[in-house]
């Protein structure tokens, strides 16, 4: 599709997991399209949301294995925890998948909800059951920003701040990771105003992080953004890669 839509490059930064890497990465031999392996973690922060993006990981290293387990493990349980409280409340949704794949998440919780008939759309089983302080809400177990920012680096990755909007404080959050081994921020993001983007670049520049950009594409999960919709420039992706050799 990233072929299709005339992308230079796409990255694939799946959460937790790095098992479509190099699939991709193949496929993309294929096509002649440049792809980048990745993967993207949940970080526990004091506010907000913090989430923190691993770019040309070592799929195969033991430190995202032993990561990614870890975390696939957690988020097992939560599925099912969520799924228990779901059915206490009278909402049956077949779980089977769940207890076998370790991959699933909210959204695939979510889906079943529509496709039972119990609510129309994704956006509002999260609105009524899913999101935090809903109904069936559980929260999620998530590694510490040290122990995020380390397992990227010893995956020999470059680690970059995702969608620095969602944390509470932007600048406070660079000042307490730069010096955790962080490397680059995302400036360019579907829900960063002007004004944010333009704070974030004056952010890197006084940091000294690369610049980074995407589309965080879900396919059906977030059916209003498309791959390849924030015309990130090319040349951010040579920044990275120098970041990487050094």
């Amino acid at each position: 599709y990233a072929h299709v839509k005339g992308l230079a490059a796409v990255a694939v930064t799946d959460h937790d997991t790095v098992a479509g890497n190099t699939r991709a990465v193949h496929q993309g031999e294929k096509t002649h399209m440049e792809v980048i392996p990745g993967i993207e973690f949940s970080a526990s922060c004091p506010r907000g949301s913090l989430h923190i993006l691993g770019y040309f990981v070592d799929s195969g290293s033991d430190i995202i294995k032993k990561t990614v387990n870890k975390l696939q493990k957690k988020r097992r349980e939560r599925n099912l925890k969520i799924i228990q409280k779901l059915h206490e409340m009278g909402y049956q949704i077949n779980g089977d998948a769940f207890y076998e794949n370790d991959y699933l998440g909210r959204p695939h919780i979510a889906r079943e909800l529509v496709q039972s008939g119990r609510v129309k759309t994704i956006e509002e089983a999260f609105q009524k059951f899913l999101k935090r302080g809903a109904s069936a809400y559980v929260k999620r177990e998530k590694l510490s920003e040290g122990e995020t920012l380390e397992t990227i680096i010893k995956a020999k990755g470059v680690p970059v701040l995702a969608h620095p909007i969602t944390v509470f404080d932007p600048e406070e959050t660079v000042r307490r990771l730069v010096p955790l081994g962080l490397k680059g921020i995302e400036v360019y993001y579907p829900t960063h105003s002007p004004e944010d983007t333009l704070y974030f670049e004056e952010l890197s520049k006084k940091y000294k992080l690369v610049m980074t950009g995407g589309s965080d594409f879900h396919g059906e999960h977030k059916p209003e953004i498309d791959l390849g919709c924030m015309k990130v420039p090319a040349h951010l992706l040579q920044n990275l890669k120098e970041i990487k050799i050094k």
